[in-house]
């Protein structure tokens, strides 16, 4: 009988350590690249995402996950110039702090649309398929930034800072986007500068209010208060900030914060939010992006994320099976007749610049008198950097007839700091042209002579250093410049956005005679 029990226990405990080593780890973040602000909803088994985008267009990417670890963008909710009026906007302005909710089948998304020539304050559309498409804005009619939605007690409650520091409340006819119940105030922010990202959830009985607050820099965190209502009055925890990784400072990730809670079917609670990892010092370039932790509540209901608060770079998976969704091709061969989901535009592009259908297998961009310095929408068409090391290259033909005329690669930090590596014309001479445009002025200037015919113009990427690179036909790759990543890092250039590497085209104020086409861009994550 003893040597049966000492059997069983041997089983078991070997069963327990099997199943305690094959959980897998995933890695923070979750998605990389420029994705602040994410809000995340879980319809069964399904989990969808979305993220601010600020002057790009389309707007705010919808992503979709079966396992909250792999993620694949499946559209956008603001894909017309009717529902993303970010023309004219600066930069880091547009949309931003979206909350995606979903009830009764149809799925809301609140934003706030700022700085635009159309912007018209908070806002929120819906589908019926989070791919889209979505519908015309429904204007709330104010500016009180970051709002949310919660549907709880058979109502639609808006949440939203007051702009004073404190946060209000009320209920709306998700048909008309009419108050039912105005706004009030229901609480105040919890002693943190600019109190901002609301979001209100019922659960078991109490309303829970949790928000961002220290700002989008390294002082940044999440904190959370609860009410018997929704009207308050709220206490805060005593266990704030649910994360933040401000006393850490040796931590790889920074600036944590803007988080959204979510329960799975197992009853285990997770959050996602947003975070930095700054190189080189104290600068991140990448911009904000998407990350994952789990949650544990105290025994007298208060929730806490990650390890006692901080955001590691690696969990324990959740207790999901594990989706991995196929990778998008290194190459876009531009065969399509509409832009793959990765790509986005500068403000609401203007439709005469560019076409997929002019020279079929190319894209085509003809250059117009705009710009990359101006607020407005040149001839660009970009996605985000996504990865620290990197290559990133195309195959253009391109002939200039004058030396305003330009095409060629950009890394983008914004309006006024961007990398150029062009072909233009240099006292009658075609030439591949290295460019440090940085705090709205040109600092330095390479350029090399090249000959007739097509060219591929080349970016690799470190986390520190960008170097550009010129192939004409079969000859060697030359390197024509470099630059530092924390030239065009936040920290440097201010904002809110990160880097994008695009394909771009302008006469810089007369149109280009010649349209620039692009055979095809490669992508390439961990080679340089």
């Amino acid at each position: 009988m003893r040597t049966r029990i000492s059997t069983y226990l041997v089983l078991v405990g070997l069963f327990l350590s099997s199943f305690i080593f094959s959980q897998k780890t995933y890695k923070n973040p979750i998605i990389t690249g420029m994705n602040p602000d994410p809000s995340i909803c879980r319809v069964n088994d399904d989990f969808y995402l979305v993220t601010s985008t600020f002057e790009y267009f389309p707007g705010l990417p919808i992503y979709h996950s079966k396992d909250l670890v792999h993620w694949k963008m499946i559209g956008h909710v603001l894909s017309r110039a009717s529902n993303c009026p970010v023309g004219g906007a600066y930069s880091s302005g547009g949309n931003f702090a979206p909350a995606l909710r979903y009830h009764n089948g149809t799925f809301y998304v609140s934003c706030t649309n700022y700085g635009g020539l159309g912007s018209q304050g908070v806002f929120y559309v819906t589908a019926k398929d989070p791919a889209g498409p979505w519908s015309e804005p429904n204007w709330i009619g104010n500016w009180n930034v970051d709002p949310s939605m919660m549907f709880a007690n058979d109502s639609m409650y808006w949440i939203s800072p007051d702009n004073k520091g404190g946060f209000m409340t009320g209920t709306i006819d998700p048909a008309t986007g009419k108050f039912i119940k105005p706004l009030r105030k229901v609480a105040a922010g919890l002693g943190g500068s600019s109190p901002e990202g609301p979001h209100m959830y019922k659960i078991n009985g109490y309303y829970y209010l949790m928000s961002a607050e220290g700002g989008t820099g390294y002082e940044h965190r999440e904190v959370i208060q609860r009410s018997k209502t929704p009207w308050g009055p709220f206490e805060a925890s005593p266990f704030n900030p649910v994360v933040s990784n401000m006393k850490v400072p040796q931590n790889p990730i920074q600036a944590i914060g803007h988080a959204d809670l979510l329960q799975l079917a197992d009853s285990s609670w997770w959050l996602v939010c947003l975070g930095i990892r700054p190189k080189g010092g104290n600068y991140h370039h990448l911009g904000r992006e998407t990350y994952l932790a789990p949650v544990t509540w105290s025994a007298d209901g208060w929730p806490k994320g990650g390890v006692d608060g901080v955001v590691k770079e690696e969990f324990l998976c959740p207790n999901l099976p594990e989706h991995i969704w196929e990778k998008d091709p290194v190459r876009d061969n531009f065969d399509t007749t509409s832009l793959r989901l990765p790509w986005n535009f500068l403000r609401v592009p203007y439709d005469k610049d560019w076409s997929l259908t002019e020279k079929p297998g190319y894209l085509r961009l003809k250059g117009s008198k705009v710009s990359l310095r101006e607020k407005d929408s040149p001839a660009f068409v970009g996605r985000r950097q996504t990865a620290f090391n990197m290559v990133a290259s195309t195959k253009i033909s391109f002939i200039p007839t004058a030396a305003n005329e330009e095409a060629g690669l950009v890394v983008r930090g914004d309006d006024v700091n961007h990398f150029d590596l062009l072909i233009t014309m240099v006292k009658g001479k075609r030439v591949v042209m290295f460019r440090k445009y940085l705090k709205d002025k040109i600092v330095s200037v390479n350029y090399k002579k090249i000959s007739d015919g097509d060219i591929v113009l080349r970016v690799t990427a470190t986390d520190l250093q960008y170097k550009f690179w010129v192939q004409e036909g079969k000859k060697s790759t030359s390197l024509v410049g470099t630059a530092d990543t924390k030239d065009i890092s936040t920290e440097v250039i201010s904002g809110f956005i990160g880097a994008y590497i695009g394909m771009y085209a302008s006469g810089n104020g007369t149109a280009n005679t010649n349209p620039a086409d692009f055979d095809w861009f490669d992508y390439d994550e961990g080679l340089n």
